[in-house]
């Protein structure tokens, strides 16, 4: 990944690189689709049974609300951005007020990934980040798209920054 692909909002030093970056599944704007499929076809079918011309126009708002419905979902998933390079750990979140959070990872104590039964049918799920010295989690990257594969260049670029080498069965 060249320099030029780095979101501005996460600041490289000299020969860092970006090992990976994401943001929540898409997977999960299909709630937010079925309901503002639902809605559309609510107002479609309200506006032929209604006989009332004053009132006929107003299921038809259904549509517009539907569209805004799955575009909030869409946007708020893009909006939550994950950056993982071989020093550090980002995530950001937020529309209009944003938040960044970095660990370092040589900070960085444990990780682990959860998935729900859900979250495994459809291959998100939630990556925890522990850092030295706290017994609570520090960052969560959640409803990741493929957490096992996204776990591992995490694992590996821990063993890498702590200089361990481990051997794969």
């Amino acid at each position: 990944m060249t320099r030029t692909d780095v979101p501005d909002w996460v600041t490289l030093t000299e020969g860092e690189d970006v090992l990976w970056q994401g943001h929540p599944s898409l997977r999960l704007v299909t709630p937010s689709a079925v309901v503002a499929l639902a809605l559309a076809i609510a107002g479609i079918a309200l506006t032929s049974v209604l006989s009332d011309p004053s009132i006929r126009w107003f299921p038809l708002l259904g549509i517009p609300l539907g569209i805004a419905v799955i575009a909030w979902a869409y946007v708020s998933l893009v909006s939550t951005q994950y950056v993982l390079t071989d020093e550090e750990i980002y995530r950001k979140t937020g529309i209009v007020n944003q938040s960044v959070a970095q660990i370092r990872l040589d900070r960085v104590q444990n990780t682990t990934f959860s998935q729900s039964l859900t979250e495994r049918l459809f291959s998100y799920g939630d990556i925890t980040i522990y850092t030295a010295g706290s017994d609570t989690m520090d960052i969560t990257l959640s409803n990741v798209p493929e957490p096992e594969r996204v776990n591992q260049r995490l694992t590996e670029a821990l063993d890498a920054a702590s200089g361990v080498t481990r051997t794969r069965p």
